[in-house]
């Protein structure tokens, strides 16, 4: 056999033994996010919420960011499927003494070097005296391979 079929033999081999270790690098990877959420109502900003946060498969992450009256917190985990990181997120916010906003989302990220988006928006309408009137939650969630 040739010296360049041996080294062509040879390289391939490796690049197949570094390969599935590099896949299983990847869907092991921590990914950096940054979720928005803003809560209205009748068009008045009542709470602004924007975290910077790193998950990992092994590192969930959570924010009580509640106050002496008010329940809230955000908590994100990373999961991965069919090869993809998957980040999942849980917000809630207490913003009136009847009231309560909050929202479930999953982020399937298929481009880790660019990033991924997911958003949503919710509004419920309320004649509570005190709190009467619509209220509008919007979120924004980006995540993208931690550096």
């Amino acid at each position: 056999m040739s010296k360049v079929h041996c080294l062509l033999i040879a390289s391939l081999a490796a690049v197949s033994l570094v390969s599935p270790m590099a896949a299983v690098a990847a869907e092991n990877d921590p990914m950096a996010c940054v979720v928005t959420v803003d809560y209205s109502l009748n068009n008045v900003s009542r709470l602004s919420y924007t975290k910077a946060f790193v998950v990992g498969p092994e590192a969930p992450f959570s924010d009580d960011f509640s106050t002496a009256t008010r329940l809230r917190s955000f908590d994100a985990s990373l999961s991965v499927e069919s090869g993809d990181p998957v980040v999942s997120a849980t917000f809630f916010a207490d913003v009136s003494t009847f009231n309560g906003v909050g929202f479930q989302a999953s982020l399937r990220v298929r481009d880790e070097a660019h990033g991924e988006t997911t958003s949503g928006r919710n509004y419920f309408y309320s004649s509570v005296t005190g709190a009467a009137g619509t209220h509008v939650t919007t979120y924004s969630m980006t995540c993208e391979r931690a550096k």
